[in-house]
This record gives C-alpha cells, sequence and structure tokens, in this order.
C-alpha cells in the first residue's frame, strides 16, 4: 500500500514538474513575442507595414522567435529582409 501511494506522489510530482516548465515557457515565449515590435521597430530601412508584417511573421513560430533573438543586432536586418521576400 506505501509503495503504491509512493508511486502515485512520484508520478504527480514528475507531471507538476512538467507542467511547470510549460508554463515557464510559455511565458518566456509571451515576453519575447512583446519584444520582437521594439526591436523590429529600430530597423529604420523598413516601412511601417514592412515592420508589422515582420512583427507578425517572427512571432508566428517558437523557432523564429529564438532565431530572431540569437542573431546579433547586425544581422537581424538581413535575416527580417529575407524573411519578408520569402527567401527563408
Amino acid at each position: 500500500m506505501v509503495s503504491v501511494f509512493q508511486n502515485l506522489c512520484d508520478n504527480t510530482l514528475n507531471r507538476l514538474g512538467e507542467t511547470a516548465q510549460r508554463i515557464g515557457h510559455d511565458q518566456d515565449m509571451a515576453a519575447a513575442r512583446k519584444m520582437i515590435y521594439t526591436s523590429v521597430s529600430k530597423m529604420n530601412m523598413l516601412t511601417l507595414q514592412g515592420k508589422l508584417r515582420a512583427t507578425a511573421l517572427i512571432a508566428r513560430n517558437a523557432e523564429d522567435i529564438d532565431v530572431f533573438f540569437t542573431l546579433p543586432n547586425t544581422d537581424r536586418m538581413e535575416w527580417v529582409m529575407m524573411l519578408l521576400n520569402g527567401d527563408i
């Protein structure tokens, strides 16, 4: 009986840990999405429509958000232009 209860507790702890990780990841991604336009808006070569479109395209998936924020500032503009042109 004790071992059944211990297994139940262990499974519950594992699931709570996994849930906490997912919530943390979701919060991190939400914060990153909020920072996209702030970064893109500094790209003076883009029109307002270009900035808005780039923001929407980047925010669509976590992989693009990760790539965008991993790139050095000097390379972001080129990456955004490639994204807007459909090259990536």
